[in-house]
């Protein structure tokens, strides 16, 4: 077991386990027809919650929503006690103990359904063994979010594929950004973010295949060109330098300081109709970003070997997360789909009256089917954390590029790199 294996398997025995799992059935003196599926708020579809049990009559289900999933989980696999059927959880950060799950390749999750997923997201859910321990839920496409009317007001095209020109290169984006900094208006929410998006977009998370493992990789030139592309954004003042859901960036969009930004559905999405309900018919999305396409992982998942039968559990994750259910999540709930029949289903490629009824979804749809696997490692996003932080210090205490990047590389390969 190379290094990160090691430390995560220390943590599934440690201080992560001080919790005890409640509300869960399962664990000795289960029934092999009791399923509890344990999972965070907001990372199944409405539908499939609701419609499980009609669904799988012959099993008892039993749905636990909490936002303390992993702490929970990790409890019940110390104590072997508790134990979900099913799970929201992160396969490479449980992939040190592998054992503790079903490798649902063998117990329903064949080929053929495999290949309903996106190809990216299926190969996220194996070890490095390749056993499959996700069953694949949302992805996160990133696309670049814009106030059509703000634009023409500016003088800029407004027409999503002239814009999608304008964001296609870094180059062409900064420009963009400067255009519209000079008006007082933003184009770039987060800078912190864009380092993640750059790394997103060549598939890189810090991490390497090295024999049967991952070995970290803090000090790859992909890492340093994408910090510096967020450092010469944050620099020249070209981002508002809020983040995603705060208050300042609800404020922002409501007064029409920010009139666009890239992120993935969640925000562009949901987050964006939410803060600016009032600017229905006025948004649009536009899917070319800067260097090519880029897309979040997102949920998958998981069955810990407990008394339920892992055929019944298997088969009742694939149902949760079919291409029904995830075309009626992405309407109701906006996680959006890995399963590829909700590409075609009605509800996913309707026109939506909030970005001026363009066809949002299937404008999505390319980006997910063309996004790069990222490859990652248990503490990608521990990592991508330390260098997001560092950018966004660096507003406050000036620093410049090469000092902030540095201390960041420090600070990643202090805690991550050994």
């Amino acid at each position: 077991m190379n290094r990160t294996g090691h430390l995560l398997a220390t943590a599934l025995t440690a201080g992560l386990l001080s919790t005890t799992l409640t509300a869960c059935s399962g664990g000795p003196g289960g029934s092999p027809g009791q399923v509890t599926v344990l999972y965070r708020p907001g990372s199944l579809a409405d539908s499939a919650v609701n419609g499980a049990q009609a669904a799988f009559p012959e099993a008892k289900i039993n749905f636990v929503k909490t936002a303390d999933v992993d702490t929970k989980l990790a409890a019940a696999l110390r104590t072997g006690q508790d134990l979900p059927s099913i799970v929201t959880a992160d396969p490479i950060r449980y992939a040190p103990a592998a054992a503790k799950f079903t490798d649902v390749a063998g117990s329903g999750f064949t080929p053929e359904i495999a290949a309903t997923y996106l190809p990216w997201k299926v190969e996220l859910g194996k070890t490095p063994s390749g056993a499959q321990l996700g069953v694949p839920i949302d992805v996160g496409p990133l696309a670049f979010y814009y106030n059509a009317e703000a634009f023409k007001a500016a003088g800029l095209p407004s027409d999503p594929e002239a814009v999608g020109k304008l964001v296609s290169t870094w180059e062409g984006y900064k420009s963009l950004a400067q255009k519209t900094a000079a008006q007082g208006k933003f184009t770039c929410d987060d800078p912190g973010e864009l380092f993640y998006y750059e790394t997103w977009s060549k598939g890189f998370g810090f991490y390497r295949a090295s024999g049967d493992g991952l070995t970290p990789d803090l000090a790859n030139p992909l890492a340093r060109t994408a910090f510096d592309r967020a450092m010469d954004f944050q620099s020249d003042s070209l981002c508002a330098k809020v983040q995603a859901f705060s208050n300042d960036w609800n404020s922002g969009l409501n007064r029409g300081s920010i009139i666009g930004f890239l992120q993935p559905p969640w925000v562009g999405g949901a987050g964006l109709q939410t803060a600016a309900e009032d600017q229905t018919g006025q948004w649009r999305v536009a899917t070319a970003t800067p260097d090519g396409r880029a897309a979040a992982d997102g949920s998958m998942l998981m069955l810990p070997k407990s008394p339920t039968d892992p055929k019944l559990a298997t088969e009742i994750a694939i149902w949760l997360t079919n291409a029904s259910n995830q075309a009626t999540g992405y309407a109701k709930n906006g996680l959006f789909p890995s399963a590829l029949g909700a590409y075609e289903a009605g509800e996913f490629t309707a026109p939506q009256p909030y970005f001026g009824n363009q066809p949002a979804s299937s404008t999505l749809a390319a980006v997910s089917k063309e996004a790069p696997r990222i490859v990652k490692g248990p503490d990608t996003d521990s990592i991508n954390a330390v260098f997001q932080q560092a950018i966004r210090d660096a507003a406050t205490n000036g620093s410049s590029a090469s000092v902030a990047y540095t201390a960041a590389l420090d600070k990643a390969t202090q805690q991550f790199g050994k």
